[in-house]
C-alpha cells in the first residue's frame, strides 16, 4: 500500500467516468451531461450560471453539453419571464425518464465500488473524503478554484 493517496484518487475517478460512460452509452449521455440533469431533478428551472456554480465549473464550459442536451431532447432553454437575458433550463419528460436510469448507474457504481467493505468502513471512506474535499476548499495557500468548489456542498 505504498501508492500515493492522490493517484489512487486519480485512477479511481477514471475508472469510475468509464464505467458511467459504458452504463449511460445507451443515452449518449456522458457523465457530466448525466450531473446536469440530476441536478436538474433536485433544483428545476435553474439558469445556466446557476447550474455551473453548483457544478463547480464555469457558465461557459457548460454551454455547448447543454446546447446537445436540448438538441436531443432531456433539456428546454427558454428565456426568464423577469429578465430576458437569463436562459432557464428545465428538463423535459425524457430528461425526467433519463434521470431514473441515471439513479440506477449511481446505485450500481456505488455498489460496484463498495463491494466487500463494511457498512463501517463506507461511512469512514465517507467522512474522509468530505474531510479531503473540505481542505480542498477551505485551503487559502491555492487559489483559483475554491470559491465554486464550495457550492460541491450544495449538490
Amino acid at each position: 500500500m505504498d501508492e500515493n493517496p492522490v493517484q489512487l484518487l486519480q485512477q479511481l475517478m477514471h475508472l469510475s467516468v468509464q464505467k458511467s460512460m459504458k452504463m449511460l452509452e445507451e443515452y449518449k449521455l456522458k457523465p457530466g451531461q448525466a450531473g446536469v440533469l440530476f441536478l436538474l431533478e433536485k433544483y428545476d428551472n435553474l439558469s445556466q450560471k446557476e447550474i455551473a456554480d453548483k457544478l463547480g465549473v464555469k457558465p461557459p464550459s457548460i454551454t455547448v453539453a447543454l446546447k446537445k442536451m436540448e438538441h436531443q431532447g432531456y433539456i428546454t432553454r427558454k428565456a426568464d419571464f423577469h429578465d430576458q437575458r437569463i436562459i432557464r433550463i428545465q428538463k423535459t419528460e425524457k430528461g425526467s425518464a433519463c434521470v431514473v436510469h441515471i439513479k440506477e448507474v449511481a446505485s450500481r457504481m456505488e455498489k460496484i465500488m463498495c463491494k466487500n467493505m463494511s457498512r463501517e468502513e463506507i461511512l469512514l471512506m465517507k467522512r474522509l473524503l468530505v474531510q479531503m474535499r473540505d481542505n480542498l476548499v477551505n485551503d487559502k495557500e491555492i487559489g483559483g478554484t475554491s470559491a465554486r468548489l464550495g457550492n460541491y456542498k450544495n449538490f
